[in-house]
């Protein structure tokens, strides 16, 4: 009798990971699903520097790497590798890679794909935006702010969006938008000298909110510099992503858990590469559950508490004691 076959190591997937700043929480969710369902892969990352012009140059190194999936965090980076639907993607080398997103606001507005439920090309994902409604009742419920104000950056596409979304829903709530847009320099790339000057005119013409909605080049590449301008102003800030609530100086903010985007884009992942389900097949998917977090140094610095209701409800990272600042 021949001896028995015993199976050899499971041969890994090669993942790309291609990210516009270093790995967190979301790709530790996103590795962690995979690794708890057994598929082996070997990542590896990246970086994109977030300029258009290395678009093509990004796609040839990707494709070198011989990827089974490629993951990408943030609007601008998925846009650099899939390009938009409606324009050719012939001479594309990732064309026929499937691709998994994650934060991307809205992924129909920018392009990437026709419709939510049949994305009917490689690309597929997870967003990470609670409704802008629910948003605004989060507001409402810290405080009755009537005057928002946006810093508006013309070289994401999900800003003119999210813009547009913003000045609708304030108007049937009988609430003022106070816009203010960066300008671009001869590159066309966002003018980030302008983030101070142009928050503290925002504060001069009335806004008693700053809000900062899923811009990468905002809320996540100059985050602190929004933030800090934002303080100098006394101006409070609602913040539509976790990250600049957590790891710098936002008042409040709703949106989805970064660990449980990271868990769902596993989850589509493994449909891929494991049962072979088409990308195309695939739903673009938002969470339907959202966390509220308050940055109770930042209500200290203001002087601006959230109400006892409020916080029976939201996550809370925790105040200063007076005897330590």
């Amino acid at each position: 009798m021949p001896p028995l076959a015993v199976p050899g190591p499971a041969i890994p997937f090669t993942i790309a990971m291609v990210l516009p700043r270093a790995a967190q929480s979301i790709e530790a969710g996103f590795r962690s699903y995979l690794e708890r369902e057994n598929v082996a892969a070997r990542y590896l990352e990246v970086r994109y520097s977030g300029n258009p012009t290395e678009a093509e140059a990004l796609r040839q190194q990707v494709a070198a790497l011989r990827p089974d999936l490629v993951y990408v965090w943030g609007t601008p980076t998925a846009l650099a590798l899939a390009g938009r639907h409606d324009q050719s993607n012939a001479a594309n080398p990732l064309r026929n890679t499937p691709i998994v997103f994650t934060e991307v606001t809205d992924p129909v507005n920018a392009g990437l794909i026709r419709n939510l439920q049949q994305p009917e090309r490689n690309i597929t994902g997870v967003g990470h935006v609670a409704p802008l409604d629910i948003q605004f009742n989060a507001i409402q419920a810290y405080r009755p702010f009537q005057r928002i104000g946006y810093l508006h950056n013309p070289a994401e596409p999900n800003s003119q969006t999210t813009l547009r979304n913003l000045q609708a829903l304030a108007q049937r709530q009988g609430m003022q938008v106070i816009e203010a847009r960066l300008g671009l320099n001869a590159d066309q790339a966002p003018d980030a000298a302008q983030i101070a000057p142009l928050v503290a005119d925002i504060a001069a013409r009335g806004a008693d909110l700053l809000y900062i909605g899923p811009v990468t080049f905002l809320a996540f590449t100059h985050r602190d510099a929004v933030t800090q301008a934002a303080l100098r102003q006394r101006l409070p800030t609602f913040c539509a992503t976790e990250s600049i609530v957590r790891r710098s100086d936002c008042l409040f903010g709703l949106f989805s858990n970064e660990t449980n985007i990271g868990r769902f884009a596993g989850s589509m992942a493994r449909q891929i590469l494991v049962e072979k389900k088409p990308v195309s097949a695939i739903a673009a998917s938002t969470l339907q559950r959202f966390s509220l977090l308050v940055n109770l140094p930042v209500a200290q610095a203001l002087d601006l508490y959230p109400p006892m209701l409020l916080l029976n409800v939201a996550e809370v990272i925790p105040a200063v004691p007076t005897a330590l600042r």
